[in-house]
Parts: structure tokens; C-alpha cells; sequence
């Protein structure tokens, strides 16, 4: 369904590597990248992120998505031009503003109907199920970057092909993500920017019907 491809995430980057690569199953270097990149992560809440997402791949249209994203605690929510993403941390709220119409599902559903990553999974999707590589470091418009890149333990079963990682070295947080899914639809995501500890209004984690007059409701809480 092309109006539940929407944010998941995430981006396509290219970094020239400094060193040739060797490929080890879940190499020591990307580990420890991964490692402070979790501890880091998992000391912050409260989280605004500006971001572009880019959707494409050779059976759908290419779609191009700005807004911002919310996390405080297990809420989460996104914002865009075309889609309103609202999850309380028990049901999922999926606006589709063109269509005019709202599909509620259970939080458990979630991801798998909406296709979506939350901001908490994006910011821990390495951490189970994943090989792991580093593939190079280098600098680009004045950030050291650094390219990590993960590859599912168990392929046949896994809805990825490959995930891509690229982490401002200084910041030490996730500036860039590809996810290439196995249907061979590519999602790429752009941290244009990351906030934490901020004040976020109870209202970005509720889905008022009222601000959509004949809003049509999908309601598969079951």
C-alpha cells in the first residue's frame, strides 16, 4: 500500500572508505561504534527530529517526505505535508491527508501494517538480529563521518536486505539511514536535526478528529 510506505526510515549515502574492507560477521570496530552510539541513545528522550525521507525503488513512484518527528518515552509521532503519524505507546494513528481518512490499529500492529519504524527502533534497530561491518570514515561538509553497515543474521527471513549506517563521529549520533527492504523498495531517511530534552506538548501524541472535519475512520483495534 503506497499510503503506509511513510516513514520508516531512511537514507542512501556513500562514503569513500580510508582502508580497505575486510568482511568479518560482526566486526569489532563497527561493535564498538554501534555500542556508544546505543549508550548514547539511550541516555535521551524527550526528542525532536527535523528529517527528509526518500522512498524509491523500481515498482513504485519516487516519494519525498519532510517533516518532524517526536519521541518522549514510548509515545512517538510524525508530522509531514501529506501524513500525520500519532502512537500513544498503545494504538497507532495513521492520517493519510489526502485521502481524508484515519486507520487505527493496535501498538503491537503497528509497524508491520504501517511499515513504519519508531524513532526508538531507528535508534536501536542494530542492537538484535544483525551482522554488523564497518566500512570507512571520512569528512564531508566539515562532519566525520562514519559508515557502518548491517546485514541480517537470518536473510530469509528478514523483511531487510541491508541497512546502512552513517554516524557524525563527534556528535556521536545517527546522521543518515538506507534501509533497502527485500520487496525492493528502498527507504532513505535525513537527520536534518536532532534535539533532545525538549519540551514537547501532550497534543503531538494525540490525533484530534475534530481538526479534520468528514474524516473518514479505519478503526482495526481487535
Amino acid at each position: 500500500m503506497k499510503k503506509i510506505l511513510l516513514i520508516a526510515g531512511l537514507f542512501i549515502f556513500s562514503l569513500s572508505a580510508n582502508s580497505q574492507v575486510t568482511y568479518q560477521e560482526k566486526d569489532p570496530k563497527a561493535k564498538s561504534i554501534l555500542d556508544n552510539l546505543s549508550k548514547k541513545h539511550q541516555s535521551l528522550d524527550n526528542i525532536v527530529i527535523d528529517f527528509t525521507a526518500t522512498f524509491s525503488g523500481a515498482k513504485i513512484k519516487k516519494q519525498v517526505l519532510k517533516g518532524t518527528a517526536y519521541k518522549a518515552g514510548k509515545k512517538y509521532a510524525y508530522y509531514t505535508s501529506d501524513y500525520i503519524v500519532v502512537n500513544n505507546g498503545r494504538y497507532n494513528w495513521l492520517f493519510v491527508k489526502s485521502e481524508n481518512e484515519v486507520t487505527i490499529t493496535s501498538n503491537e500492529d503497528a509497524e508491520e501494517e504501517n511499515g513504519l519504524i519508531s524513532p526508538s527502533k531507528l535508534m536501536s534497530i542494530w542492537e538484535k538480529g544483525f551482522k554488523y561491518q564497518f566500512i570507512g570514515e571520512g569528512k564531508v561538509g566539515g562532519k566525520t563521518l562514519q559508515e557502518v553497515r548491517l546485514f541480517p543474521e537470518n536473510p530469509k527471513k528478514s523483511k531487510y536486505h541491508t541497512i546502512t549506517l552513517i554516524i557524525d563521529k563527534v556528535k556521536n549520533e545517527l546522521n543518515e539511514v538506507t534501509i533497502k527492504g527485500r520487496d525492493g523498495v528502498t527507504m532513505t531517511y535525513d537527520i536534518n536535526n536532532f534535539k533532545a530534552a525538549q519540551t514537547i506538548a501532550s497534543s503531538k501524541f494525540t490525533f484530534d478528529k475534530s481538526k479534520h472535519p468528514n474524516c473518514t475512520e479505519n478503526d482495526q483495534r481487535f
